[in-house]
């Protein structure tokens, strides 16, 4: 093989690389380094040159610019009373949500995560979904798949189901490095302020 045809194949493969890149940040912004680099099979440089070269953010500018767009459309609750990163918000339709724990959250003799902190984040991401100013939790049914550790990154992602007057059908599901280590069906009823229904 000629030089100029080997040259012309890196550039080829670097731009094929470039474009799976973009693809994959933009199809889960949550990918660190370590997880693009080991997807593309390449190294971990090789993946911070070519997300400078892109103008694509580390992945906790993307996760902090993520935030403040679901912030800034959040209307339930305020951002301090979610437990967990709200990342990704689209009223009425879907939303994420990551909580990073800590041996704060954890048994005292023990690596794992006390079950409220799992719960409470899908909880909160549920009532986040709702365009509402007053929401309620009217009834949950949960189940705990597996044990959380300290040092996981939950993810949670949440979508309506179902709409049926001023109640709302939310599916919560939650993952640790896609594992799925909860699942939440929550009705969240709207309400107004004063108490009165929408």
């Amino acid at each position: 093989m000629g030089k100029r045809t080997y040259s012309s194949l890196r550039k080829l493969k670097k731009m094929e690389r470039e474009e799976s890149l973009k693809k994959l940040v933009e199809s889960n912004p949550l990918l660190t380094d370590e997880e693009l680099a080991e997807i593309l099979k390449v190294s971990i440089s090789t993946i911070r040159f070519d997300r400078a070269r892109l103008g694509i953010p580390e992945v906790r500018e993307r996760m902090r610019r993520m935030a403040e767009r679901a912030r800034s459309v959040l209307r339930s609750m305020s951002p301090d009373e979610m437990t967990g990163d709200l990342i990704e918000l689209r009223l009425n339709e879907r939303g994420i949500s990551v909580l990073e724990t800590t041996k704060e959250m954890a048994f005292k003799n023990s690596d794992v995560i006390r079950e409220v902190y799992t719960f409470a984040q899908a909880s909160s991401l549920a009532m986040a979904l709702i365009g509402s100013e007053e929401v309620l939790i009217g009834r949950a049914r949960i189940s705990f798949k597996r044990p959380v550790k300290v040092g996981d990154k939950i993810v949670a992602q949440g979508r309506v189901a179902k709409k049926k007057g001023n109640k709302y059908l939310i599916s919560i599901h939650s993952y640790v490095n896609d594992v799925e280590v909860f699942v939440g069906y929550f009705i969240v009823v709207s309400r107004e302020k004063g108490g009165e229904k929408t």
